[in-house]
């Protein structure tokens, strides 16, 4: 019983500091603007700064079929095999540049490269963002290399932009991925590998589709 009142007095006081509100007592700092320092005008600059820093490699191209031509010779130069783009736009766009590949979501177990877009991409991180609204969410997990493409209007500045990006285009999505860079772990003798839980390579190719400058 004496619990219960001694439970009961606790979650009293916590009702009363609830209703009655302490004035701030440091009004002079400011706590709504960004604590992160914007290191570049330039939306496209920065995120490709950043993610190259991850180890991303990032090409810009003037339209999408720039960015096929760009990945027939990517193809050609690594000799990549196994390529599997589920995304029917995207793969419409490689079969049109005769760049093999399939189309099936059973063939993702056995692909060595994916390709795929993307819901949007944060500057603050170099980061790529993928929700469950579409199939490509998993595609990451089973691919040694992958390929995405961005357009420069699905840049956000940072997570909060990203969930204000999701809030608009109607009810957030079951899942949402965020990559950043090439699946690397430092958890074995503190050495780093890259590739341990995804891909070894990943390739951002950005289509600037309004003007950032």
């Amino acid at each position: 019983m004496q619990d219960n009142t001694t439970k009961e007095k606790v979650l009293k006081k916590i009702r009363a500091s609830l209703l009655s509100k302490s004035p701030n007592p440091f009004p002079q700092i400011d706590i709504e603007s960004s604590v992160f320092v914007k290191s570049s005008d330039n939306a496209i600059i920065e995120f490709k700064n950043q993610l190259t820093a991850v180890g991303g490699e990032f090409f810009l191209v003037e339209d999408e079929l720039a960015f096929a031509a760009e990945v027939v010779e990517l193809g050609t130069q690594y000799l990549w095999k196994n390529i599997v783009c589920i995304e029917e736009s995207l793969s419409n766009l490689l079969y049109e540049c005769d760049l093999p590949h399939s189309c099936l979501v059973e063939d993702i177990n056995n692909m060595n490269v994916a390709i795929t877009g993307c819901e949007c991409a944060i500057v603050r991180s170099g980061s790529i963002v993928l929700s469950s609204k579409n199939q490509t969410r998993s595609v990451p997990a089973f691919t040694p290399v992958h390929i995405v493409l961005v357009k420069a209007s699905q840049l956000v500045n940072n997570m909060k932009e990203m969930f204000a990006y999701f809030k608009s285009k109607g009810k957030l999505p079951s899942a949402i991925s965020i990559i950043t860079g090439p699946s690397k772990t430092a958890d074995i003798g503190g050495v780093t590998v890259i590739g341990a839980h995804g891909p070894k390579q990943l390739f951002v190719f950005l289509i600037n589709d309004r003007n950032h400058e």
